[in-house]
């Protein structure tokens, strides 16, 4: 359940906050194999700073759109394909692990898209792999992924508002992903040693 609850955390690093992506970077390996406590490889305050930081993007993001006027919300990310996967009869996936399925499916859509470098990629990748997430399902195909499309529209007042990150830290919200840009992402993911 740590690593599960890493999905969520991630997944605000790369939409808001490089400092927070930094630590996961360097300590959540350790912080996973400690069970999220200090340790001798874990320096003091590293854990309660990584959820310091997670709850204060929370707040930030969330507390002045109560009533959600505003729907491209960074914090969506990882929240569009990964409904879907979790809710397929028999599907063996905890929530963070199908928000970081469908975070790295997004960080794939970026690249290709021309938003973040192949580098961005596969450092995010690494990370993800250090945290024990998952970063790909056999169940998120090509009709899985455009009905996920289309569910965001109807959920999302009638746009897609599918977050992807320009940089690690930051992210816009798209409204034009393609079915033929999905289908070339799922291609590209192909390539990683999940």
């Amino acid at each position: 359940n740590i690593s599960n609850g890493f999905g969520e955390i991630l997944k605000l690093a790369l939409v808001r906050s490089m400092d927070l992506f930094e630590l996961l970077e360097a300590h959540g390996a350790a912080l996973i194999k400690s069970r999220f406590a200090a340790t001798a490889t874990v320096p003091d305050g590293v854990n309660s700073r990584i959820i310091d930081l997670s709850i204060q993007i929370m707040l930030e993001e969330l507390g002045p759109n109560l009533w959600e006027q505003k729907l491209d919300r960074c914090v969506d990310y990882g929240h569009t394909f990964s409904k879907l996967l979790e809710m397929l009869p028999g599907a063996d996936i905890m929530h963070g692990e199908a928000v970081n399925v469908d975070g790295f499916f997004c960080l794939v859509l970026s690249n290709l898209r021309g938003y973040i470098t192949i580098d961005i990629v596969n450092r995010v990748f690494k990370c993800m792999q250090s945290l024990s997430l998952p970063t790909n399902s056999s169940d998120l195909q090509s009709e899985l992924a455009w009905q996920s499309c289309k569910d965001a529209i109807e959920h999302r007042h009638g746009e897609q508002r599918i977050p992807l990150i320009t940089e690690i830290g930051e992210s816009i919200c798209v409204s034009d992903i393609t079915r033929e840009e999905l289908d070339r992402a799922l291609e590209v993911m192909k390539s990683f040693d999940h």
